[in-house]
C-alpha cells in the first residue's frame, strides 16, 4: 500500500538530460542582435533552429543564415522545433512577428533582445479614387530613433523634397496631385539608418478593362472616363478584359471567335452590343450562337422578301459534301428570314421538283422548310431551265415588293437557250436574278450573263466550305435591318446605370423591344434605347442607336456610357476584394453584387458596411494576418490573403515575447545568463516502477499465504 501511495504521488529522479532547440531570429531586424549574443548561447545537447520568413536547423548559435527571407514568420520555426522533439524551447527574438503563432505544447522561454535602429517608408493612398479627383498620397515615416532624414517624392504634381528631423515614432507627409488618369508616386528616404524607398500606382476606380471592336465612338467616350480601352478587330483568348464591346457583325467573326466570346460570357464576362452600321441586328447578332444572350430583338419592320433559291442536285454536288454544305447555308437563310419574308426552294438535276413553294418564315413554316432541307439528296445531271422559269412564275404571285431569285450550280447547264435570258429580262427589275458559282467546274460565263440579264449579282463561291458564309451575308443583305432617323425623345427607368441622367432625344433609332428576361433601362416610345440583364455567370447589354450619330452634343454621353460599363464589369462571378494597411488598422474593400455581406478573419466576424453603389467596407485590428473570407448568407464567396505586418514596427516586442512565453508554460528571460539557471536533466519517472513492484510484493505475499495455508 506503501508503494502505491508513492506512485500515486508520482516521484522522480533526476537521470535524463533535457532537449533544447534554440530559435534563433535571423530577420533583418534581430540578426544584428541575435549574432551578437550567438556566443553566449551555447547549451549542453542543445540543437539550433535559425528562422526569418523561413526555417532551418543549424549547426551552432554562431551560424549566420541571410537565405531565409526578409519576415519574421515564427510559426514555421515551431513547426521545425517541433520535428526535433524538444522538451524545451529557448526563443531567441526581438519579438516583432509577422504572423500569429499558436502553442504547441512545448514551453517556450524567450529572451528579448531590442530590434536594430530602423527608418521605415511606406506610402497609403486614397481607396478607390475616381477620376478628375484631387487627392493626397502620404509618405509614412516610422522611425526606431531619433534621425535626420532627406525624403524624396515624385509623382504628378512634380518633385518634392524635404529635410527632416525624425524622432522615435511615426509622421507623415502628404502629396497632393488631381488624379486623371493611371499614375504612379515614388518615394525616397534617406538617413544615416540607411536607403528605403517605396512606390504606389493609382487608377481611378473606372479604369476598367474594355475590348471594343468596331465602334470607334464609343471607344473615344470610354478613354475619355479613363477605362483601360483596347480596339481590336479580332477575339483572340484569353480575353484579358472585364467587358468586350461589339460594333460589329456576328458574320465578321469566326466561330472560334463566336465560341471565345459565349465562354468568357459563362465564365463572368461582360458583353455590350452597340447597333453601328454593322452591329447588332445589322450584324446578325439576333441569329448567331449568342442570340439566347442578346437583351433585345428586332422589332419586324412592314413589307418582306419573296426569295426562291434554285439549286443544284445534280451528281456533281455530292463531291467534296457541295450539297451539304449549301444546305448548310440554305437553312442559314431561312432561319435570317422575318414572318413577313416568303422563301421557296425549287431543285434540279434531269428534271426540275419543287421541296417547297414560297410560303412565309412563320415558325411553323420555317420549321417545315428546315425538314425538308435536311432530306434532299443528289443525282443525275444538270437540267436547269425548267427550274428558272418555275421560280420566275412563282415569285409572280407572291405578296412582297422585293423578289429574288438566288440560281446556285457546280457545274454546265445542258438545257442553256436564248429563251432563259429574256425571261430573266422581262422579269427584272420586279424579280431580280442571282447566281452563284461553286467550285472550279461551273459554268461562270453562264451564270454571270444570267445574272446581268436578271438585275441581280454574279457571286463566285470557289471553295465549298465558303457556301455558309456567303448565304449568311446574302441574308444580310436580303433581310437587311433598316435605322429610323429624326427625333426620339428618351424616357429613362430607375437603375444605378441611369442615376441622374436625363437624355435629349436621339437621332437614329434601330427598332428593338427588350426580351421578356432582361430589363429596359432607356426607351423611346415602344422601342428600347438601351436593355441589360445577366447570362451565364456575366452581364450583358445592347444599346439601339449609334454613338456616332446620336447624342453627339450631350455632355452626359461619357458618363452614361461609363455607368453602363461599371455595371457591366460588377458580375457576380466577378467581385474584387481589397485590403490596405493603414496605421489605425486593417481596412478591407468589397466592390461586386452581394446582398448582407460579411468578413472572417483572424477569428472575428465584421460585418461589410455599404458606402456607395456596389462596394462596401470593413475595418479590423491592426495586427490581423493570414487569410480573410467573404461570406454572403452563410456562404463563403471570396478568399483574400492580407497583407503582411512591416517587420519594423513601433511595438513591444518585449510583451509578445512575454504573452507567448506564459501562454506555452515557459517564461521570459532577462538576461542570457539565466540560461544555466534552467534545468539540465529532467526527472525519470518511477510511477510505473513503484506500481510494479507493489504488485511484486502483492503477488508474494498471496504466495506465502498460500503455502503457510498448505503446510500448517
Amino acid at each position: 500500500m506503501v508503494l502505491l501511495l508513492l506512485a500515486f504521488w508520482g516521484p522522480g529522479v533526476p537521470l535524463q538530460p533535457v532537449r533544447t532547440v534554440v530559435l534563433l531570429d535571423q530577420s533583418p531586424s534581430a540578426r544584428e542582435a541575435v549574432w551578437k549574443v550567438g556566443p553566449s548561447l551555447s547549451l549542453p545537447g542543445a540543437q539550433y533552429v535559425a528562422f526569418a520568413s523561413g526555417a532551418a536547423q543549424v549547426a551552432s548559435p554562431s551560424a549566420r543564415r541571410l537565405d531565409l527571407g526578409e519576415g519574421t514568420r515564427l510559426q514555421e520555426a515551431l513547426r521545425k522545433a517541433q520535428q526535433l522533439r524538444p522538451d524545451r524551447i529557448v526563443l531567441v527574438s526581438d519579438g516583432l512577428f509577422q504572423d500569429q503563432p499558436e502553442p504547441i505544447g512545448i514551453p517556450i522561454y524567450s529572451l528579448h533582445q531590442p530590434p536594430s535602429p530602423n527608418l521605415s517608408l511606406s506610402l497609403l493612398g486614397p481607396a478607390l479614387p475616381a477620376r478628375g479627383q484631387t487627392i493626397e498620397v502620404r509618405a509614412v515615416l516610422e522611425s526606431t530613433a531619433s534621425v535626420g532624414a532627406r525624403l524624396t517624392l515624385d509623382g504628378p504634381a512634380g518633385r518634392l523634397v524635404r529635410d527632416l528631423r525624425l524622432e522615435p515614432g511615426r509622421s507623415s507627409l502628404g502629396y497632393r496631385f488631381r488624379l486623371d488618369g493611371p499614375a504612379a508616386v515614388t518615394a525616397r528616404v534617406e538617413s544615416p539608418l540607411g536607403l528605403d524607398q517605396a512606390r504606389l500606382e493609382l487608377s481611378p476606380t473606372d479604369s476598367i478593362r474594355v475590348w471594343v471592336l468596331g465602334d470607334k465612338a464609343l471607344a473615344r467616350y470610354l478613354k475619355a472616363q479613363g477605362f483601360t480601352v483596347e480596339e481590336r478587330r479580332e477575339v483572340s483568348l484569353p480575353i484579358r478584359a472585364e467587358v468586350v464591346a461589339l460594333g460589329v457583325g456576328a458574320r465578321d467573326l469566326s466561330v472560334a471567335e463566336l465560341d471565345a466570346l459565349q465562354s468568357f460570357l459563362n465564365q463572368g464576362g461582360s458583353l455590350l452590343w452597340t447597333a453601328t452600321p454593322r452591329g447588332l441586328f445589322f450584324g446578325g447578332w439576333e441569329r448567331s450562337g449568342l442570340a439566347e444572350s442578346l437583351p433585345v430583338e428586332p422589332v419586324e419592320e412592314p413589307g418582306g422578301v419573296g426569295i426562291v433559291l434554285v439549286l443544284d442536285v445534280s451528281g456533281s454536288m455530292l463531291e467534296a459534301d457541295k450539297l451539304g454544305l449549301a444546305v448548310v447555308g440554305s437553312l442559314e437563310l431561312i432561319r435570317s428570314a422575318r414572318p413577313q419574308d416568303y422563301i421557296g426552294v425549287v431543285v434540279f438535276s434531269d428534271r426540275p421538283r419543287w421541296l417547297f413553294r414560297p410560303r412565309p418564315m412563320t415558325e411553323q413554316g420555317r420549321k417545315e422548310a428546315e425538314s425538308l432541307l435536311l432530306s434532299t439528296s443528289a443525282g443525275g445531271g444538270t437540267m436547269i431551265r425548267r427550274a428558272y422559269l418555275e421560280a420566275l412564275n412563282a415569285l409572280e404571285s407572291v405578296p412582297t415588293d422585293s423578289k429574288q431569285v438566288i440560281a446556285l450550280t457546280d457545274g454546265l447547264a445542258a438545257d442553256v437557250t436564248p429563251d432563259l435570258f429574256d425571261a430573266a429580262r422581262q422579269a427584272a427589275p420586279k424579280i431580280k436574278t442571282s447566281t452563284v458559282a461553286i467550285g472550279a467546274d461551273a459554268d461562270r460565263q453562264f451564270l454571270r450573263e444570267l445574272a446581268q440579264a436578271g438585275g441581280g449579282t454574279f457571286w463566285d463561291v470557289p471553295s465549298p466550305q465558303d457556301l455558309p458564309r456567303f448565304f449568311l451575308e446574302e441574308a444580310q443583305r436580303a433581310f437587311r435591318r433598316e435605322a429610323l432617323e429624326g427625333s426620339f425623345p428618351v424616357s429613362v427607368r430607375p437603375h444605378p446605370v441611369t442615376r441622374a441622367t436625363r437624355p435629349p432625344a436621339l437621332s437614329v433609332i434601330l427598332p428593338a423591344k427588350t426580351k421578356p428576361w432582361a430589363q429596359t433601362l432607356l426607351s423611346s416610345g415602344e422601342g428600347t434605347v438601351l436593355a441589360v440583364g445577366e447570362s451565364g455567370r456575366g452581364r450583358v447589354a445592347a444599346l439601339a442607336t449609334d454613338l456616332s450619330r446620336s447624342w453627339l452634343d450631350w455632355p452626359g454621353t461619357s458618363a452614361l456610357v461609363a455607368e453602363l460599363l461599371r455595371w457591366l464589369s460588377q458580375t457576380p462571378a466577378r467581385p474584387r476584394v481589397q485590403a490596405l494597411r493603414e496605421p489605425e488598422g486593417l481596412r478591407v474593400l468589397l466592390e461586386g453584387q452581394f446582398e448582407r455581406p460579411s468578413l472572417q478573419a483572424g477569428g472575428l466576424t465584421v460585418s461589410l458596411a455599404p458606402t456607395g453603389p456596389l462596394r462596401y467596407e470593413a475595418r479590423l485590428p491592426r495586427d490581423t494576418v493570414g487569410q480573410a473570407v467573404i461570406f454572403e448568407n452563410e456562404q463563403p464567396r471570396l478568399r483574400l490573403q492580407l497583407p503582411s505586418l512591416p517587420e519594423w514596427r513601433l511595438e513591444d516586442g518585449r510583451e509578445n515575447l512575454r504573452r507567448l512565453s506564459e501562454a506555452s508554460g515557459g517564461r521570459l528571460l532577462e538576461q542570457v545568463s539565466e540560461l544555466k539557471g534552467l534545468p539540465s536533466r529532467k526527472d525519470f519517472s518511477l510511477q510505473w516502477p513503484l506500481i510494479a513492484l507493489a504488485l511484486g510484493l502483492f503477488l508474494l505475499e498471496r504466495y506465502l499465504e498460500r503455502r503457510r495455508a498448505q503446510n500448517p
